[in-house]
Parts: C-alpha cells; sequence; structure tokens
C-alpha cells in the first residue's frame, strides 16, 4: 500500500511540475541555480582581463528565493580591504531575454534600476554583461562562481 501511494504522489507531483514550468514567464522559480550566493572570479572591462586581488574576489552576489539579492564589492584602500559597495534591493529573472534587473535605493543617487545582461548560469557558475554608462555597449563582463 505504502508504495502504491508513493506512486500516485509522485505522478502527482510530476504532473503539477510539468504544467507549472514555463520558460518564458519572469521569475526565478523556473531557473533555481540562479538562486545562490556567487563569489567573483572574473572582470573584464572593454574585453580586457582585470587583475583580481583577493580582496576583490571577496566580492559577491547574492539572490533569494523571495526575489530579493545583496551586492557587495571589495577593493584596498591604503593597504587594507574595505567594502567599496553595497547594494540590496529586488531582482527579476526574465529568461526569455537572459536578463536580470535588480532595483535598490543608492545611497548617493537614490533609486537605481541596472539591468544585467547575456545571463547565462549552472549549477557552478554565474556570469553576465553591463553597460554601466548606458551608451548601449556592455563594457563589463562578470564571472562567479557559487559558493
Amino acid at each position: 500500500m505504502k508504495t502504491k501511494k508513493s506512486i500516485i504522489t509522485l505522478s502527482f507531483l510530476i504532473i503539477i511540475s510539468c504544467s507549472s514550468s514555463n520558460d518564458d514567464e519572469t521569475t526565478t522559480e523556473t531557473k533555481p541555480n540562479l538562486v545562490n550566493k556567487w563569489s567573483l572570479t572574473v572582470w573584464k572591462l572593454n574585453n580586457v582581463n582585470q587583475t583580481l586581488t583577493s580582496c576583490d574576489k571577496q566580492g559577491y552576489i547574492q539572490f533569494n528565493t523571495n526575489g530579493t539579492f545583496e551586492r557587495k564589492d571589495y577593493n584596498f584602500s591604503n593597504g587594507n580591504c574595505i567594502l567599496e559597495g553595497e547594494d540590496n534591493g529586488k531582482y527579476t529573472y526574465n529568461s526569455s531575454n537572459h536578463k536580470i534587473t535588480l532595483n535598490f535605493v543608492d545611497n548617493t543617487d537614490g533609486p537605481q534600476t541596472e539591468i544585467l545582461n547575456n545571463v547565462e548560469f549552472t549549477t557552478s557558475k554565474l556570469n553576465y554583461s553591463w553597460d554601466e554608462d548606458g551608451n548601449g555597449t556592455d563594457e563589463h563582463y562578470l564571472e562567479y562562481t557559487k559558493n
């Protein structure tokens, strides 16, 4: 009886998960591998590899299941590794155009919307490009590995 009940339960779960999957939705639920803490490993500026110090590599971005994110950047200053920037807010992932939209409030510049382009991720790696100056060309390429 337990086996029959387990098979029925498993079949129900498979039917539910198959019918609710939609790769064109803007959601984190269809791409659970994105929900992780990702550590910075590669940074290219205008297609030129930038040398990352051990301090730079402390930088990370974390995507949470509730649609929030946290991002921290570190840099050496006067010989000390210090927190250079910290953003917290909400994000959405659009699987049809491979973009993540970050919404947060900057202490200096107020409300911000940042678009991460060409998003690709696996269970262990995340990368994207980013147009910092808004000229239509992505100057930055960032690659992260899962913590």
